[in-house]
């Protein structure tokens, strides 16, 4: 999710934004999330700041027992709404993902263009992390703040957007398979997001494995 403001943290402004744009988003993954996770092993994932459940019934629909969490009612009945189509089942919570805890270990906590204050936002990374099961992965995709000051698009206060040497610091304490600028062409220009993949550290007995942390990392694109 996306915003212009502080004050769009509030659901009522989201509430207002889907009723207007039911199609907001569109229906496809996002193209950074597809490219990251397709090729992952399904298993239990939360989509927080779902929206209107794009990523959710992508997820779904490749095997994932899926948990999709917004602070906006409207979204959330839109990804209700759009489920039963597309033959898929999810848990919709509505949330303030701030105040908001996952009811267990989860092997993907994906945030997808969730933007807060950099505190704020920092504090749902470090909470949804400390879920992850000891092969999960802590996925994250949003807007750069070096979009505001180089690239088109996205939200135009830069209060509400991170860049590197926040996510390293939500980072800490995890292995790092992925902290980079992502370049994205648009009807404007070049947009700059940003992407933190990670895992907790693999235990002795993990670290012979094949495979401790499913999933690959590859370059996004459509």
């Amino acid at each position: 999710m996306g915003c212009g403001s502080l004050r769009c943290v509030q659901g009522a402004d989201w509430d207002a934004r889907y009723a207007a744009e039911p199609s907001l988003w569109g229906v496809a993954p996002n193209q950074f999330v597809r490219a990251r996770v397709a090729d992952s092993e399904p298993g239990v994932a939360v989509d927080l700041a779902c929206g209107n459940g794009r990523n959710s019934r992508w997820l779904a629909r490749r095997g994932w027992q899926v948990t999709g969490v917004d602070i906006s009612t409207v979204a959330l009945d839109l990804a209700r709404q759009r489920s039963a189509p597309a033959g898929v089942s999810v848990t919709w919570e509505h949330a303030d993902l701030r105040s908001w805890t996952a009811p267990g270990p989860v092997d993907l906590a994906l945030v997808a263009y969730l933007h807060l204050p950099v505190e704020e936002l920092s504090a749902v990374l470090r909470a949804a992390a400390a879920h992850l099961t000891p092969t999960g992965r802590l996925l994250y995709v949003g807007h750069s703040r070096s979009n505001f000051y180089r690239g088109f698009g996205g939200p135009s206060d830069p209060g509400v957007l991170v860049d590197i040497e926040d996510l390293a610091a939500v980072a800490e304490g995890l292995a790092v398979r992925e902290l980079a600028h992502l370049f994205r062409q648009t009807d404007q220009g070049q947009a700059i997001d940003i992407v933190l993949d990670a895992s907790p550290w693999p235990t002795t007995d993990q670290a012979g494995a094949d495979d401790a942390h499913p999933g690959q990392t590859r370059a996004g694109g459509r």
